[in-house]
């Protein structure tokens, strides 16, 4: 039987997906202008200019800024970088939608990568593997659907919600693809704010949005990897969530 968290003995998905990264670097002409928004530890191959939080001493001085991105709008002019990349970033932030204008100001196109709503639902997936759901520092739950990126808050009534937490945990296991939200996006991010009141009430719907949430990103997921060459081996079956019952 599956575990209902993963341990230290599985193996977790948090590093930038090799194939993946080459296969967005291999894309871009050997002259554009690259940003990229947050590069922490492993900045992406073609960058040519970074922002974060603080200054970083793996990279050039002369070749970071540091933004409070939640209220700070990006020190550049208009369309002045070809391709900005953005991974593992706008799930931490309370004010996601600045960042996301301000990367369509400066930039032409992009890629925004975060964890899955499925790695922030499954237990075990932090760092020693705590029995909590998700990353404990995460702010939101971001997905894919219908072209648009979707952004929900991560409420803490997520941890005594029910869901299928066998299930995920085996997805998980089956490799990298089902731990993170894949965007590219040209000329405009298009974002949908999910929002208590608005859109859910917290107590009656949020388990329901999850699970869709779940259903919509595997499915965008599956779209997206089908055009990268260096492909990731993909399980032939996706999972469904939201029409089953826990």
């Amino acid at each position: 039987m599956t575990s209902s968290a993963l341990t230290n003995n599985d193996k977790k998905y948090w590093a930038p997906i090799e194939p993946l990264v080459q296969w967005l670097a291999k894309k871009l002409p050997a002259e554009a202008k690259v940003l990229e928004i947050g590069p922490g530890f492993v900045p992406f191959p073609k960058a040519t200019m970074f922002v974060d939080y603080k200054k970083l001493p793996n990279i050039p001085a002369d070749k970071i800024v540091s933004v409070d991105l939640n209220n700070t709008a990006l020190p550049f002019e208009d369309n002045s970088f070809d391709f900005v990349y953005c991974r593992h970033v706008i799930e931490d932030m309370y004010n996601p939608f600045l960042l996301c204008k301000e990367m369509e100001r400066v930039g032409k196109a992009g890629y925004i990568e975060t964890p899955s709503p499925m790695a922030e639902i499954g237990r075990g997936v932090d760092g020693n593997s705590p029995p909590f759901r998700g990353y404990h520092h995460h702010r939101n739950i971001v997905w894919v659907h219908e072209g648009e990126l979707r952004i929900a808050a991560k409420y803490p009534i997520i941890e005594y919600l029910r869901f299928l937490e066998e299930e995920i945990v085996g997805w998980l296991k089956e490799g990298p693809k089902f731990w993170n939200t894949y965007y590219l996006w040209e000329d405009k991010i298009k974002t949908k704010h999910l929002q208590s009141g608005p859109d859910f009430e917290i107590t009656r719907d949020y388990a329901s949005i999850l699970k869709n949430a779940m259903d919509q990103s595997t499915i965008s997921s599956g779209k997206f990897w089908l055009d990268v060459p260096d492909k990731v081996e993909m399980p032939s079956a996706l999972p469904q969530f939201a029409s089953v019952k826990p």
